[in-house]
């Protein structure tokens, strides 16, 4: 059984959103192991480049920590690939049957992903050229892993 650890930068504020997440990794749980880790924003004190990237990196560190050599990263990055749900949930299926088995997702807080982050990820991935706001990104998470294993599955939630 594969298991999934989902390590965020920042918390959820909307309580409506932090019910509909939990909601999915209720529903995720019947299928594999689920896990979301958060950790708190890194300072930034003005909006200079250097100030910018010392968070990124500072966030990054943590994002990183923890995580083996044999997990399978998929970095959420607005410059990442775009996919089919049918072909996210192939990238599943694949760590489910062949390993690795441990899928760790990384979600950046708003000022994005280090470069340490990107360059360990095995895939980076884009929901959307549009922009959403973190938390929204996070519940399109769930949702999308939910929606992999029904589609895996074959059961009628995607339609």
């Amino acid at each position: 059984m594969v298991r999934i650890k989902i390590r965020v930068i920042g918390k959820i504020k909307e309580p409506y959103i932090r019910d509909a997440i939990a909601d999915y990794s209720k529903r995720i749980s019947s299928y594999c192991q689920i896990e979301s880790i958060e950790y708190p924003e890194a300072a930034v004190f003005d909006n200079h480049v250097s100030s910018l990237e010392g968070a990124m990196e500072s966030e990054g560190i943590k994002l990183l920590s923890g995580i083996n050599r044999d997990d399978y990263v998929i970095a959420l990055d607005r410059k990442g690939k775009q996919c089919l749900s049918e072909a996210f949930a192939d990238i599943i299926k694949n760590c489910e049957v062949n390993g690795p088995y441990q899928i760790v997702f990384l979600i950046g807080g708003p000022h994005g992903l280090s470069l340490a982050c990107k360059e360990r990820a095995d895939y980076l991935l884009s929901f959307s050229q549009m922009t959403f706001p973190h938390q929204l990104a996070r519940l399109i998470l769930f949702e999308q892993i939910y929606r992999a294993f029904t589609i895996l599955r074959g059961l009628p939630y995607h339609r």
